[in-house]
C-alpha cells in the first residue's frame, strides 16, 4: 500500500508544514484540523483542491496532468519524457506542486489527491488505460487495432492485449503514429479528446483514426485510451518557464507619494460616507444592496468619482464589519466607532485586507446581464486575479505582469482577464496599492503579510488636522476631524464641498438646527472658539448671537398645534400670508392654534423665517437631537479567524496522525445521517451548527441537481439540516444526506 497525504505530512517537519499552511490558507481557517489525519482531509477535499489549483501558473498545471496521466508510473525523469522538455523545467513545478500539498512522493512514485488526479484525466480528455478498456472489446477488435500498428498476431485476446500495450509504451511510437495522420485527421483527434462523442457529428476523419488503430469500437460507440489521449495532449503542451519580467521604471518616491495621497484620500471618503449614513443611513433595495439610483446620490452628495468609487466604498464598509443593515438602510456599525478612533495605518489595512481578501471586484458586478448591488456577495473569479497580479508584479513591471497574466493565471479566460484585470488596477490605484507601472510600498506590505499595520505605518501616517473659520460664514477643514469637530460641524454647518479638504458654511437655518439640537449660544461659540488658533469671526460669533436672541420666541405644542408667543409677534404671525394655509386662530393675546400637526406647523414658520422651538405637554422645550443610526453588530458578515501557520504547524505535528473517531455529538449525530462525509467535513458542519458560522457546502437536490452554496446552520432537525442560505437570502431546509461536500467559508 503506498503512502498517503497523512503519511507525507506526518514526515514534514514544522517548518516545511507551515510553509505549506501558508499556501494553503483555507487549512489555517477556524474550527482548524486538529491533527494531521483531519488536515490531509481537508487539504484532499474539492473545495480546497480548486481553490489551490486557481493559483497554480501554466506549467505547474501541465506537470500536474503529466503526473496523473502517468500515473504508477509517475517519476521526475517520466514526466520530463511525456512532456518531452529538461529536467530544469520540470523540477520547479514539482517542487511548487509538492510545497502545496497538492502531489507528495511514494518512493520513486509521485503521488497526487484521487480527486485532483480525476481532474486532470478528465481535463486531457483520458479514458481508461487499454488495457482496462480490453476487458469491454472482443478479442476480433483488438486485432484489428494490433493489425493497424504492425503488432504480430496472437491467438489469445490477453497477449495481443499485452502486445499492444508494450508497444504503445516505447517511446516516440504513438507519437509517431499521430503525426504521420493528415493535419485534418489530428485535428480531429483532439476535439475527440476533449469532447464528448454524442454530441458530435461523424466525420470521414473518423474512418482514417478508426484505420489507423487510434480509435477502440466497443460495440457502436468509439473510444480513446488513456494513452491515445496522453499522447496527443502531450504533443500540444510545453513548459516555458517562468516569464522574464522587468522592473517597473516609475520613481520610487513618486511612487510612495502618490500612494499615500491615494490612501489618504480613500479613507476620507470612507469615513465621511459612513459618517453621514449615522445621520442618514443609506436607502437600501427590497431585496437586499444598494441599488443604481441610490449610489447615483452618494456621488452627487459626497462629489465621488463616479459609481465604481461608491461600490468600492459599500463593499469595502460592509466587509470590514464597519456598515450593517438596519431597517432604515445601511448604517455604520459599532465596530466603525472603534475603526475611526485608529490611527491612518491600521485604519487603511482593515479596508486594504478586505479587499485583497474579496472573491470578487465591486466594480464589475454584472451576472448574466444583471446587477448584483454592492454588498451582496457574487461569484467571480477577480479575487484570485488580484491576488495573482499583485502578487507576481511586487517587484516587477505591472503592464508587464497583466501582459503574462493568462500564464500565470491559466484557469482563467482570456475574456475573464481582461475585463478583471482592468478593474482590479482601478481599484488598487484608489487604496494607493498601485501607482502608475508600480506596486506601492503599501501594496507590497500588503501582500507580504505579517505585521502590515507596522510596515504601512513607515509611510502612511494621520495628517493633522487643521479648521480655519473665515468671515464669509466657511470653515475649512483639512486632515482627519475628530468626531467631536465631526459632530460640531454636522449639527452647526452645512457641508458644500468634499475632498482633501472640505467646505462647511454657517447659515441662520443650521445654527438654528444646533440650538435646537441642544446646543445654547455660549457653549456653541466656545466650542468654535476651540476649532482654531485664529479669532473667532465677527461675522460668525453675530450669527450665532443673533439667532440664539430669536431662537425660541415662537413655541409649538400640539393642539393640532398650538402657539405660545408674545402677543405683538403673535398679531404677525396671524396675519402672515405665507401662514394662511395653517389656519391659524386666536385663543388668547399670546396663544394661537393650529389644526395642523407640530410637525407642519414648525416647518411652515422656519419657511417663513421664525425661529420656533417644540415644546412638551409641561411647556418644557423639546431638545430635537437627530438620533444617528448604529446598525446591530450581528449584522456584519461572518469573518472567520484564520490561525497562524506556524502555530497551527507545531499544533498539528504534536498531535500527529490522531484518528478517525468524531467526538463531537453533533458530528456523531452528522455522521449517522451522512456515512459519506468525512471526519474532518463532519467537524466543519458541526462546528457550524454549534457557533452558528457560515460553512460551504455542495447539495444535491431531490431532482439531483448540484449546487454549492454558503449557509448558516441553526440546527439539525431530524434528517434535515436548517439554515440560512446566502444564496437564496431565505431559510431553507437541507436533507443530510444529501450534502455532497463541506469547506470552510473563507
Amino acid at each position: 500500500m503506498g503512502t498517503g497525504l497523512a503519511d507525507h505530512l506526518a514526515t514534514l517537519d514544522e517548518t516545511s508544514l507551515a510553509v505549506l499552511l501558508r499556501h494553503r490558507p483555507d487549512a489555517c481557517t477556524e474550527p482548524v484540523p486538529r491533527d494531521l489525519s483531519r488536515l490531509a482531509g481537508r487539504l484532499a477535499g474539492r473545495a480546497s483542491l480548486s481553490a489551490a489549483l486557481r493559483r497554480l501558473d501554466r506549467d505547474t498545471v501541465e506537470v500536474g496532468r503529466a503526473v496523473a496521466a502517468l500515473d504508477e508510473q509517475a517519476t521526475p525523469d517520466t514526466v520530463t519524457d511525456l512532456l518531452d522538455t529538461t529536467p530544469a523545467l520540470v523540477e520547479r513545478p514539482l517542487q511548487v506542486l509538492t510545497t502545496m500539498g497538492l502531489a507528495w512522493p511514494d518512493g520513486p512514485v509521485l503521488r497526487l489527491p484521487e480527486a485532483l488526479s480525476e481532474h486532470w484525466l478528465a481535463e486531457i480528455g483520458a479514458d481508461e488505460p487499454i488495457a482496462r478498456m480490453a476487458r469491454h472489446v472482443v478479442a476480433e477488435e483488438m486485432r484489428r487495432i494490433a493489425v493497424a500498428h504492425g503488432i504480430p498476431l496472437s491467438t489469445r485476446k490477453a497477449e495481443v492485449t499485452q502486445a499492444i500495450h508494450d508497444t504503445w509504451a516505447e517511446p516516440g511510437f504513438l507519437r509517431s503514429r499521430i503525426e504521420a495522420l493528415p493535419a485534418t485527421a489530428r485535428q480531429r483527434l483532439g476535439v475527440l479528446c476533449r469532447a464528448e462523442f454524442d454530441g458530435l457529428r461523424p466525420s470521414t476523419d473518423d474512418h482514417l483514426l478508426l484505420d489507423a488503430g487510434l480509435l477502440v469500437l466497443e460495440g457502436h460507440v468509439a473510444r480513446i485510451p488513456r494513452e491515445i489521449a496522453v499522447t496527443v495532449w502531450a504533443a500540444d503542451a510545453s513548459l516555458t518557464g517562468v516569464p522574464d519580467l522587468p522592473a517597473p521604471a516609475d520613481p520610487p518616491a513618486r511612487v510612495a507619494d502618490g500612494a499615500v495621497a491615494a490612501a489618504r484620500s480613500l479613507l476620507d471618503i470612507v469615513t465621511t460616507v459612513l459618517d453621514d449614513a449615522a445621520d442618514t443611513p443609506v436607502t437600501a433595495l427590497k431585496s437586499g444592496g444598494v441599488g443604481k439610483r441610490e449610489r447615483a446620490r452618494l456621488v452627487k452628495r459626497h462629489d465621488l468619482d463616479g459609481d465604481h468609487l461608491a461600490c468600492l466604498v459599500i463593499d469595502l464598509a460592509a466587509h470590514a464589519g464597519l456598515l450593517g443593515l438596519t431597517e432604515a438602510g445601511y448604517a455604520p456599525t459599532a465596530t466603525y466607532g472603534d475603526w475611526r478612533e485608529e490611527d491612518a495605518a491600521a485604519r487603511w489595512t482593515r479596508l486594504a485586507r478586505t479587499w485583497f481578501a474579496l472573491e470578487y471586484a465591486p466594480g464589475d458586478r454584472e451576472v448574466d446581464g444583471k446587477e448584483v448591488a454592492p454588498p451582496l456577495a457574487l461569484l467571480s473569479m477577480a479575487g484570485d486575479l488580484r491576488r495573482t497580479l499583485l502578487e507576481k508584479s511586487r517587484d516587477h513591471s505591472l503592464h508587464a505582469t497583466e501582459e503574462h497574466l493568462a500564464w500565470f493565471s491559466p484557469m482563467s479566460a482570456e475574456a475573464v482577464l481582461a475585463g478583471s484585470v482592468a478593474v482590479s488596477r482601478r481599484e488598487a490605484e484608489l487604496l494607493g496599492i498601485v501607482v502608475g507601472d508600480t506596486v506601492s510600498p503599501l501594496g507590497r506590505a500588503l501582500v507580504d503579510g505579517g505585521d502590515v499595520v507596522a510596515a504601512v505605518g513607515e509611510h502612511l501616517v494621520d495628517a493633522s488636522c487643521e479648521v480655519v473659520l473665515q468671515s464669509d460664514l466657511t470653515a475649512m477643514v483639512s486632515g482627519r476631524p475628530s468626531p467631536a469637530i465631526t459632530r460640531l460641524l454636522a449639527d452647526a454647518a452645512t457641508p458644500e464641498s468634499r475632498g482633501a479638504a472640505t467646505t462647511h458654511r454657517f447659515s441662520p437655518a443650521s445654527v438654528r438646527a444646533a440650538l435646537d439640537a441642544g446646543w445654547n449660544a455660549d457653549d456653541l461659540l466656545a466650542e468654535l472658539r476651540a476649532l482654531s488658533a485664529r479669532p473667532l469671526p465677527q461675522p460668525l460669533e453675530y450669527l450665532v448671537t443673533d439667532v440664539a436672541r430669536r431662537h425660541g420666541h415662537v413655541r409649538v405644542r400640539a393642539a393640532g398645534a398650538c402657539l405660545v408667543l408674545d402677543e405683538a409677534l403673535s398679531e404677525e404671525v396671524l396675519r402672515s400670508r405665507s401662514l394662511r394655509a395653517l389656519g391659524l386662530a386666536r385663543l388668547a393675546p399670546t396663544v394661537l392654534v393650529s389644526p395642523s400637526d407640530p410637525d407642519g406647523v414648525l416647518r411652515a414658520l422656519r419657511a417663513a423665517g421664525y425661529l420656533p422651538v417644540r415644546e412638551d405637554d409641561t411647556g418644557a422645550v423639546v431638545v430635537e437631537r437627530r438620533e444617528r443610526q448604529v446598525a446591530d453588530t450581528t449584522s456584519e458578515p461572518d469573518v472567520r479567524e484564520v490561525m497562524d501557520p506556524a502555530a497551527l504547524a507545531g499544533r498539528l505535528i504534536a498531535a500527529g496522525l490522531g484518528h478517525d473517531l468524531v467526538d463531537s455529538p453533533t458530528a456523531a449525530l452528522l455522521g449517522s445521517l451522512n456515512p459519506r462525509l468525512d471526519p474532518a467535513e463532519l467537524d466543519l458542519l458541526a462546528d457550524a451548527v454549534d457557533h452558528g458560522r457560515d460553512v460551504h457546502i455542495t447539495y444535491s437536490d431531490r431532482n439531483g441537481t448540484i449546487s454549492r452554496r454558503v449557509v448558516t446552520p441553526d440546527q439539525v432537525l431530524h434528517r434535515w439540516l436548517i439554515a440560512w442560505c446566502h444564496l437564496r437570502h431565505d431559510e431553507r431546509e437541507f436533507t443530510v444526506e444529501n450534502i455532497l461536500e463541506v469547506a470552510p467559508a473563507t
